[in-house]
């Protein structure tokens, strides 16, 4: 049994091009917490559809999201790679208390140590943990722990070239202790 949009944004997830839903989302702002709870779920037709037209309507720290990043966060452990790397790219683009942090610190450690993971998803995960050691100076050496090559080696050559690049910038950091 198929399940036919019931909603304008529904339909549009499922109908339009890229920037017939960015218009759309723009032109229906009422219609963002809609957006929001779509990408929370888990309906495949919807859900990460929604969290990629998400991250291309919001600005650094949007307000259309602040209150609802604890939801977007807890809604990530067990998304498929896709669905997970399109919400990480939305709350890492706002701003995070501490225990937001941490908790997509380890849950981007995760993401970074299975290497059954998508490049993409890993890649994601890599410059989230890389971000973390710039600002904490002390988590480098936990990230040093897991630049294993039996982790870098299976990435695409493009990706592994930016982890390493990466790599030796947040390497290079020395802790405050």
């Amino acid at each position: 049994m198929t399940m036919e949009p019931q909603t304008p944004l529904e339909e549009i997830l499922v109908s339009a091009y890229k920037e017939e839903m960015v218009a759309y989302l723009s032109d229906h702002p009422e219609d963002f917490p809609e957006a929001i709870d779509l990408a929370v779920g888990d309906r495949p037709r919807y859900s990460w559809r929604a969290a990629w037209l998400m991250w291309s309507c919001i600005e650094p720290n949007d307000a259309k999201i602040r209150d609802s990043i604890d939801r977007l966060i807890a809604a990530m452990p067990g998304k498929p790679d896709g669905h997970w790397r399109e919400l990480m790219k939305i709350v890492s683009h706002m701003q995070l208390d501490d225990e937001q942090e941490g908790r997509l610190f380890e849950m981007a450690l995760q993401q970074w140590q299975d290497p059954e993971k998508q490049p993409s998803v890993r890649w994601m995960a890599f410059r989230f943990m890389a971000d973390m050691v710039r600002k904490y100076p002390d988590l480098a050496s936990e990230v040093k722990l897991v630049l294993r090559p039996n982790l870098v080696d299976p990435l695409s050559p493009g990706i592994r070239n930016s982890v390493s690049r990466e790599a030796k910038k947040i390497l290079a950091i020395k802790p405050n202790w």
